[in-house]
């Protein structure tokens, strides 16, 4: 028997083609449809309450990079929201991987205001526009929550010249997953 505490990081916002992968993965979108859908998200969708919105940034990108007024209003979400126990001290800082020569020009896919939850803008957005504003919406604001702590327990054993190992695993304290669950790839 073998107990180990984890800590799981949240991961950063989206990239363009995290976006496409989460949006095939977990909503079975094509890129094209991902992209097309974003694209109107970016150019503004028009709320009875609120006028033409444009709801999400600019959604070709690299960069993990968010803008500082925009980690303040996240920080401010999750702090009302969430709790203290789910903000971290620091923000979240995250570089990208691999070559630092990264096109850096715009920041992350995020929502472009934190007024507009996805309850807010319901029935204002068509289904695809919604589901992918509700992907975007939990990727950015889980980006900036606490890590998840998940006790992980390992049982082996041998019978008769066959050896037998299970793992199971408990979530302590559920942080950054409160929001969002990558998907399974």
């Amino acid at each position: 028997l073998q107990t180990k505490k984890r800590k799981r990081q949240p991961s950063p916002p989206f990239t363009t083609s995290k976006l496409q992968q989460e949006a095939a993965n977990k909503l079975g979108f094509t890129a094209k449809r991902t992209m097309m859908t974003a694209q109107k998200l970016y150019e503004g969708i028009q709320l009875r309450d609120h006028g033409l919105q444009g709801l999400i940034t600019y959604m070709r990108t690299d960069s993990v990079r968010t803008a500082p007024e925009a980690l303040e209003s996240v920080r401010e979400f999750i702090k009302g929201r969430y709790g203290n126990d789910y903000l971290p001290v620091e923000p979240n800082a995250y570089k990208k991987k691999g070559n630092s020569k990264v096109q850096d020009a715009h920041e992350a896919i995020r929502p472009t205001n934190l007024v507009y939850t996805p309850e807010e803008v319901r029935g204002d957005l068509e289904p695809d526009q919604q589901k992918l504003y509700e992907l975007i919406w939990n990727k950015f604001i889980s980006s900036q929550m606490t890590q998840a702590v998940i006790d992980q327990t390992t049982v082996s054993f041998e019978c008769s010249g066959h050896f037998f190992r299970a793992n199971g695993s408990i979530i302590k304290f559920p942080g950054f997953r409160t929001v969002y669950l990558e998907a399974a790839a």
